[in-house]
């Protein structure tokens, strides 16, 4: 029997009109109960004080009389945009089980808010675990490469609607025309001033921010075409955009194995061109900062941005390796 004693599972407090101890509050939790309840052929449940939460929804353990462990995850946002999200939550990959959702609030729904109740991987996240991200890197870079290479049995994908977007889009091009309409850069002008720190550079990257919709519209049709005409129509792989340490469970043990994925919100197959590193590879563009921040070899002076832009150089290999 696992031992609930091993998760460092705590509230972190991102937003607070979106918290963890108003979701609690919100919950009808024995309503959940007797819904899991009901799905085990009337194997009562309890909830426990284990609990923990990111930045839109909380999980808590629900532990039935036999001892086995479920996880309700319940939202901690009820806007009509925030419960597409949990609707567009599936995937057959490294995830738990889904045994019940609901994705509505209203007189059908007891619990009183969004949830999905799901299986228990008994580990914590790589965030939470011990020694963090920095001690279980290689694993976590080798379960990211062999995620980044996974199709289904099948090696094709189900389409569907992607939220805030639209779809499913038969071609590349039809899916960057419906994106530049909606994308925007997850910076506002006054945090790219900051982080650029004054630099001359900072007007002309404000100036290509705002004009990168309309240039894009401009080559859309191009840019799919560049290599092949058949590009266009993919393969088109899959892409986790959420793909960080704290979405990764890992074993509580020496090895810190991989355990599985969560945070499947916004899972979708993309265009190639826009498949990107997992988030804790994630780096600055260059052109985002002062020239002062590169030697005279091209590499950044910082170290533990050299440390990464070299984990990023292995990690490309790796993903390569698998698909010869």
């Amino acid at each position: 029997m696992f031992d609930t004693a091993t998760l460092n599972w705590k509230e972190r407090t991102y937003d607070p009109d979106a918290s963890m101890g108003k979701a609690m509050r919100q919950t009808d939790w024995p309503a959940l109960c007797q819904l899991a309840s009901g799905l085990r052929n009337g194997v009562r449940c309890e909830p426990l004080g284990h609990a923990n939460n990111g930045l839109e929804n909380m999980a808590r353990l629900l532990r039935f009389e036999d001892g086995v462990l479920w996880v309700a995850r319940v939202a901690m946002r009820t806007s009509a945009a925030d419960l597409v999200k949990v609707r567009s939550e599936q995937s057959s990959l490294l995830v738990p089980e889904a045994f019940a959702s609901e994705c509505e609030i209203g007189q059908h729904n007891a619990v009183g808010a969004p949830f999905v109740l799901m299986s228990f991987v008994p580990g914590n996240t790589a965030m939470d675990a011990g020694g963090g991200f920095e001690k279980h890197r290689d694993g976590i870079l080798a379960a990211a490469e062999d995620w980044h290479y996974t199709k289904n049995t099948e090696g094709t994908f189900k389409s569907g609607l992607i939220p805030g977007i639209g779809g499913p889009f038969e071609t590349a091009t039809d899916f960057y025309k419906a994106w530049v309409n909606h994308v925007r850069f997850p910076r506002q002008p006054n945090e790219i001033l900051d982080i650029m720190r004054g630099a001359p550079e900072a007007e002309q990257v404000l100036l290509a921010v705002e004009q990168f919709p309309n240039r894009f519209h401009t080559v859309a049709p191009q840019f799919t075409h560049k290599s092949s005409r058949d590009h266009d129509h993919g393969p088109f792989p899959q892409c986790h955009p959420n793909f960080l340490h704290s979405n990764i469970i890992v074993a509580s043990d020496t090895d810190y194995h991989v355990l599985g994925i969560i945070d499947w919100e916004f899972d979708c197959t993309l265009p190639v061109e826009l498949v990107r590193f997992p988030r804790f590879l994630d780096l600055m563009p260059r052109h985002c900062g002062r020239n002062n921040r590169f030697g005279a070899s091209g590499m950044p002076c910082d170290e533990e941005e050299r440390q990464t832009w070299h984990e990023r150089h292995e990690y490309v290999q790796m993903v390569a390796a698998l698909e010869l």
